[in-house]
């Protein structure tokens, strides 16, 4: 039962601080795209970059998600050490 405490525990430390991360990571990409606006570096919305910070955001999302698979993973098989019958 503690093995199963620790990893709910590690799991949730692991999401809260991956997604910190990302959010934090998302935020610093549109700050950026936000701040050739402001900088007048650009006068007119570029189709391009707007689809490539979309693009950079989805590969955010999806690194936030391979994060949460391995850390299923890495669950799984601590508990597996304990009980092999843990699938």
């Amino acid at each position: 039962m503690i093995k199963l405490i620790d990893a709910v525990r590690s799991v949730l430390e692991a999401t809260v601080s991956s997604g910190s991360t990302r959010v934090e990571n998302i935020h610093n990409l549109v700050v950026d795209y936000a701040r050739g606006y402001i900088d007048g570096d650009k006068e007119t919305v570029d189709r391009d970059s707007v689809y490539q910070l979309v693009r950079d955001i989805t590969a955010e999302v999806g690194g936030f998600a391979d994060d949460m698979v391995d850390v299923g993973e890495d669950v799984r098989a601590t508990l597996k050490q304990d009980d092999p019958d843990v699938r």
